[in-house]
């Protein structure tokens, strides 16, 4: 039984002010909010969970949001926006960590070989083209910090404005990737370019064994007898707003992660496979008013080899999961974009955005109004090759059966139930979502400071976290039995 809270003197106003609406429920919600990390915008959930004997079909127990207070179960929203919920995306870059780490090296509690750490690897990043001059931060090998474009002083455009920068841009300069001249900039062409991504990725996967094939003097036929490609990769919005995408790049046998690739292929020739594919590969739409454009990777594409260190370590694959991982959770604002749907046109000239954006977005609007607030971008920040590693949803098993191995709940019945399978039937419907001031309060403070994802660049020494729980934080404690979660 849940003992009624009592409010005192030195009690935080959020928790009498949970007292007051609450009840003897008030410590059952603090649980509740406890249970989901924070999360900003959970959502209320009522029914009843049936414990049911999988021989029999005889009914166990019943436990239902209707047998005590406060009335309802919270679940966290899910959401993988850092600028949406916070909590929710740190779980998410976790995950995301794993998935690609398990990748890299290996994780046999995954059902990931270890054998895939000796298969060639690569780290590739693919970068958009030019759309026109903006302003940026360039930083030499020694840190120091460069101009942002030089030239003579009668540089011009067309329409007369100058396109030179002598200036050494912050870090946090509001104008670096804004264009020198808006009328030059090809934003029709950024746009389509964001909207056509995937599809430019897809040709790139297609013909990267052709490529790989050609170096090995054989037919693609051939080469598929002795390797598989396997990928993940996170795209990345720039200051311009244009998208780019950072991958690892994999090769095994000819029957996945569990064979070694033959044919004696390396991860430098692999390296030049990506480069010679990146370099040809193009895909042809239509704009809005019937132009046509050429879609295809910029001329700045890095390939490196993963390489493991002398002492048998991941060496750089923790770094590059952990830089994956971390724009995983990202979205269009990194590029002056917005995290939420618009529904209106006149919306984008309400929003609160750069000049350059709000032309972006426009141009976004009208090849498709659905991803207008994502610069026209419309793929998924993380994706993956079906046999690369562990799925998202594996990764969620995993956690939902650590918890139910918890539950007190549970156990009893399994106890009782003398061997035989339980199974769950869950009926819940939908009873609202968000929290109010007080909740928000005590959400608040269960948010800890979460681990840094790794350093800027992945090759460095940083490592991501890989603690599997949520942060904790100062927290408000209750002297209680546990409520049903």
């Amino acid at each position: 039984m849940v003992p009624p809270a009592s409010p005192s003197l030195g009690e935080p106003a959020p928790l009498a002010a949970l007292t007051h609406r609450y009840g003897a429920g008030a410590p059952a919600v603090v649980e509740l909010i406890r249970r989901t990390g924070g999360c900003t915008s959970p959502i209320r959930l009522q029914g009843e969970s049936v414990a049911v004997s999988a021989g029999s079909g005889a009914v166990l127990a019943r436990r239902s949001t209707r047998a005590g207070a406060p009335g309802f179960v919270l679940v966290a929203c899910g959401n993988r926006r850092e600028s949406r919920c916070p909590p929710c995306s740190e779980r998410y870059r976790r995950d995301a960590y794993f998935l690609v780490a398990a990748g890299l090296a290996g994780d046999e509690g995954k059902g990931v070989s270890t054998d895939v750490a000796s298969h060639p690897l690569v780290f590739a990043t693919f970068t958009a083209p030019s759309f026109g001059a903006v302003h940026r931060r360039l930083v030499d090998a020694g840190g120091g910090v460069r101009r942002c474009r030089l030239g003579g002083p009668s540089d011009r455009c067309e329409h007369g404005i100058p396109m030179r920068c002598p200036e050494r841009h912050a870090q946090d300069d509001p104008r670096i990737g804004q264009a020198l001249c808006s009328a030059c900039y090809d934003y029709e062409a950024a746009a389509l370019w964001n909207a056509n991504l995937g599809a430019l990725w897809r040709r790139t996967i297609t013909y990267l064994p052709r490529e790989l094939a050609a170096l090995a003097g054989l037919s693609v036929a051939a080469l598929r007898t002795q390797v598989r490609v396997a990928y993940a990769k996170v795209a990345e919005f720039q200051a311009r707003g244009a998208v780019h995408v950072h991958a690892v790049i994999r090769l095994d046998g000819p029957d996945g992660p569990d064979t070694a690739p033959a044919g004696g292929t390396t991860a430098q020739r692999l390296a030049e496979a990506v480069a010679r594919t990146a370099a040809r590969v193009a895909v042809t739409v239509e704009g809005p008013g019937g132009r046509e454009l050429i879609i295809r990777w910029g001329s700045q594409i890095d390939t490196r080899p993963i390489t493991r260190d002398r002492d048998g370590g991941d060496g750089q694959g923790a770094g590059v999961a952990g830089y994956l991982a971390k724009y995983a959770t990202k979205d269009a604002q990194a590029g002056g974009g917005l995290d939420r749907a618009i529904r209106v046109e006149g919306a984008i000239e309400r929003a609160e955005l750069s000049d350059h954006a709000r032309a972006l977005m426009r141009s976004a609007w009208r090849i498709s109004p659905r991803w207008a607030h994502n610069l026209g971008f419309r793929g998924h920040f993380l994706t993956k090759a079906r046999r690369y590693s562990v799925t998202f949803a594996a990764l969620r098993g995993i956690r939902a059966e650590y918890r139910a191995q918890a539950d007190p709940w549970l156990a009893q019945i399994r106890s009782k139930a003398m061997g035989d399978q339980v199974v769950i039937r869950r009926s819940f419907h939908y009873a609202g979502s968000g929290l109010s001031p007080a909740e928000r309060a005590v959400a608040a403070s269960f948010r800890g400071g979460a681990p840094s994802p790794g350093r800027s660049g992945p090759f460095g020494s940083a490592v991501a976290s890989d603690s599997p729980g949520m942060p904790g934080g100062a927290g408000l404690h209750w002297s209680r039995d546990r409520a049903w979660p």
